[in-house]
């Protein structure tokens, strides 16, 4: 294998999916389980090695930091078959402030395991951003199992967003607890996949508020056509004074596409308040034919208004 064209193939791939990965900014890029190019910058510490299907890695970002730029991680290969596992960790200490960009490629996967095990650990006052971006190929069935765990503390404060709609989704577990223990602290994650053929889209968002005043939204965009299936299971716990939570889930399906919301909201103090919403419906056939009369094929039409949903 050469790692150097591996190395120009998944830059060139994540660029047109993204925001460009700069040589000189923070970074961690892995084809297979090989670190093929790995940089820290002062106020973060990278530590990475390479296991038997994939990497562990560390990443801290020290007690006041504040990064401008983001931290770019590329996990991918571009074989047709194979296993990938990462397992990270990312810790932001006390006031610390960063942006992850992740991008998975897997463009030519036809059988392949791609599972990601994470912590995170927001600290007291600290702010991360995590952008996880999947590039998959047209054909194959790729499947993808990432699991987070993250704890935000007093005054912290975690986004993230996930997105699976180039390519195939394959079959896809997410699965994302947080626990946002601290007062003030907040949660905000956001899930958008595009299933189609006989994809099968399970996406899986907790997060429970025992900080005072805490807060916290776990919201789905998942649009499934032909014969592919989506279930959203999204849950809110309120257990502490002046904790306020939401679920918002929306799916649309077309043709013989299936797809399940399960809000669920969850009170045990008195004083939260945790409410819910969820939508599963068609594209509307007036918009699909204003499109068609443009000269856009069906399909065309159908992917133009998804891209729309899901931007």
């Amino acid at each position: 294998m050469n790692l150097s064209n591996e190395y120009m193939s998944l830059i060139e791939i994540a660029e047109k999916a993204g925001e460009p990965i700069r040589t000189d900014e923070a970074h961690v890029i892995v084809h297979a389980n090989n670190i093929i190019a790995a940089k820290d910058i002062p106020g973060l510490e990278i530590d990475a090695e390479e296991t038997e299907f994939g990497i562990r890695a560390s990443f801290t970002v020290k007690a006041g930091a504040i990064l401008k730029k983001p931290v770019h991680l590329c996990f991918g290969h571009l074989g047709k078959e194979g296993k990938q596992v990462i397992e990270s960790r990312i810790v932001l200490e006390e006031g610390a402030k960063a942006k992850f960009y992740s991008h998975c490629i897997f463009p030519n996967a036809v059988k392949f395991l791609h599972a990601m095990e994470g912590d995170i650990v927001v600290g007291k006052g600290a702010d991360m951003t995590y952008e996880e971006v999947h590039v998959h190929g047209p054909e194959g069935k790729i499947e993808v199992r990432p699991l987070t765990r993250v704890v935000v503390d007093e005054k912290g404060r975690y986004v993230s967003n996930f997105s699976l709609i180039e390519g195939r989704v394959g079959i896809l577990s997410l699965d994302v607890e947080v626990d946002v223990v601290g007062r003030l602290g907040s949660a905000e994650i956001t899930s958008k996949v595009y299933g189609k053929y006989d994809d099968i889209c399970n996406v899986k968002d907790t997060i429970r508020l025992s900080g005072e005043k805490s807060s916290g939204l776990a919201k789905a965009r998942v649009v499934l056509k032909d014969n592919s299936f989506g279930k959203f299971y999204g849950e809110v716990q309120g257990a502490a004074d002046g904790a306020k939570g939401h679920v918002d889930c929306t799916e649309i399906v077309q043709g013989n596409a299936k797809a399940e919301a399960v809000p669920v909201v969850s009170v045990v103090h008195p004083g939260a308040e945790i409410t819910h919403e969820a939508a599963i419906g068609r594209i509307a056939n007036e918009k699909l034919w204003g499109l068609m009369a443009k000269g856009l094929t069906e399909n065309e039409a159908i992917d133009v208004i998804v891209s729309g949903l899901l931007r």
